[in-house]
């Protein structure tokens, strides 16, 4: 069996720490001590497109289909701090 580079990735890995709403479960008769903060998120994944106001990471990407798997779009006013982590 024959070995293949792996392809040079297009899009840098990043980390994202962002702030995402919050809900308890179940969500009704809530007392007002039950109710929740927003809740901090890292992501990791590809950086695949970025405006003025999201970023988009996927946690996977298919070279060879041109496609990527779980993508979350971030506003970026919820983004606290982004740093990539490979280039």
């Amino acid at each position: 069996m024959t070995r293949t580079k792996p392809p040079k990735p297009q899009f840098p890995m990043v980390l994202v720490e962002w702030l995402d709403s919050c809900e308890p479960s179940p969500n009704s008769e809530v007392d007002f001590a039950e109710i929740p903060e927003p809740q901090k998120i890292f992501q990791c994944g590809f950086l695949v497109r970025e405006t003025d106001e999201s970023v988009s990471v996927a946690g996977a990407w298919k070279p060879e289909c041109r496609s990527f798997d779980y993508v979350i779009t971030i506003p970026k006013f919820a983004v606290q701090s982004m740093h990539k982590i490979h280039k």
